[in-house]
């Protein structure tokens, strides 16, 4: 009776070692990942990059110097990058180019060429004029993406006017 007990367990032992591999491996060849859209990941990204540029326009309103923008400046282009990058994984017809990206490049390459100094009261406005007309940019980039992965052109819509708006702001203040 011994045996037939020490011979089963054997047995059981070798069937579960020889059977759960072969059911993890048909397993894993029956079910594929889910894996998201690589396009949906990059828009994730490009919109970290938009929020982190709105975190960083509003410290940059509140610098007095010219050299408190280098954060800034290189948030800007880090949220310009990745919104190139998503508009060629989504197309030009169907995602608005970000002009207001370069012309805020712009304004704070020209405000910092002279070197390290204090910020002009018009320049600070203009600053803190962005961050308030970002904020509407914002709120249609984060709404830009629908749950299926597809841009919402409505949002793009706003998206445009919002950036219309702001690129208008900064050319006028770059005229002067």
């Amino acid at each position: 009776m011994r045996k037939w007990r020490k011979k089963g367990f054997m047995y059981a032992i070798v069937v579960v070692l020889v059977v759960w591999p072969i059911f993890q491996v048909v397993h894993l060849l029956g079910k594929p990942s889910p894996v998201e859209r690589p396009d949906k990941l990059l828009y994730q990204v490009s919109l970290f990059q938009m929020e982190l540029l709105g975190s960083y326009l509003q410290t940059g309103t509140k610098s007095q110097t010219t050299d408190g923008l280098n954060a800034l400046r290189q948030a800007v282009y880090s949220a310009q990058f990745a919104h190139d990058h998503l508009i060629l994984a989504y197309g030009e017809a169907r995602l608005t180019k970000l002009d207001s990206l370069s012309d805020l490049m712009q304004y704070i390459l020209r405000l910092q060429v002279g070197g390290g100094r204090q910020l002009r009261a018009d320049e600070s406005q203009a600053l803190n004029d962005v961050n308030n007309q970002f904020a509407v940019l914002y709120d249609a980039y984060s709404k830009l993406l629908s749950s299926g992965g597809d841009i919402v052109s409505s949002q793009n819509s706003r998206l445009q006017e919002a950036d219309k708006s702001i690129s208008l702001l900064l050319k006028r203040k770059l005229l002067q």
